[in-house]
């Protein structure tokens, strides 16, 4: 279980106006039979839509409104070690309903007070593929809120985005413990960037965190080309670019915004 005294969750605000929109966070697990039931089961998730090509199969879960999470499962698994720190933010209205079904099928949560978060009440989970998962308790539906980028460099990961996206940080939190920023997307999904100071490093897969769509692709593309990172091109509609701290950041076209 993540043993950190609190997380920093950004407060309703009005977003930008933007030409990108984050909609899906993603992470590889091991298969989708043995993944999916955490999701469907504990969470409360549906299985939204699924892309399936040569040795991917995606699901992508989520709720009737709020973003997604698409689930990679390859033919052949990375099996590289996981973070034990959230990367992924769910919202619900009523977090012992949510520990109560866990507490059903003898799966491990672990609840933290709002005295130790400033007034939220947060929950940690991690599903059978080792993807840690932190819910929010908040009032109004369900959804997937953000993608959490677990960086190394707080101030360079913001730097990143800010350069290639125009985006502007949003409500930040710094502790003894960890130094994060909220990166305003607009009306979508938020993008938290998650600096811990008491955490081990950890391998960083060849596979996406978080999608953006974006109406402004080519000259996103352009930003990140000039910038010498790492950029894998998709045919005219997407690429994968590498973050400073090697996450990788999935970025599709929009025709529309």
């Amino acid at each position: 279980m993540v043993a950190l005294a609190t997380f920093a969750v950004p407060t309703d605000s009005p977003g930008q106006d933007t030409p990108h929109r984050v909609n899906t966070t993603k992470f590889t697990i091991v298969d989708v039979e043995g993944t999916k039931p955490f999701y469907e089961e504990l969470l409360g998730m549906k299985e939204l839509n699924r892309f399936v090509t040569g040795g991917l199969t995606e699901p992508f879960m989520g709720f009737d409104q709020g973003g997604r999470i698409g689930l990679l499962a390859f033919a052949e698994n990375e099996n590289l070690a996981k973070t034990p720190l959230p990367v992924s933010v769910v919202s619900v209205p009523n977090l012992d309903v949510v520990a109560a079904r866990f507490e059903a099928a003898r799966h491990p949560i672990q609840i933290i007070s709002g005295e130790a978060t400033g007034g939220v009440r947060l929950g940690i989970a991690t599903d059978p593929s080792g993807n840690t998962i932190e819910l929010v308790e908040r009032e109004g539906l369900p959804e997937v809120a953000g993608a959490r980028l677990i960086v190394d460099d707080r101030q360079q990961a913001e730097d990143f985005f800010v350069r290639i996206f125009g985006v502007k940080p949003g409500e930040r939190l710094k502790t003894d413990t960890f130094d994060e920023v909220f990166m305003d997307f607009g009306e979508g999904m938020f993008v938290a960037l998650f600096e811990p100071t008491d955490a081990a490093a950890f391998p960083r897969s060849e596979q996406p965190v978080v999608a953006i769509y974006t109406t402004d692709f080519d000259a996103v593309l352009a930003r990140v080309k000039s910038g010498g990172l790492r950029v894998r091109e998709f045919g005219q509609g997407m690429f994968l670019a590498n973050d400073p701290s090697g996450n990788v950041v999935e970025v599709v076209r929009q025709t529309a915004p």
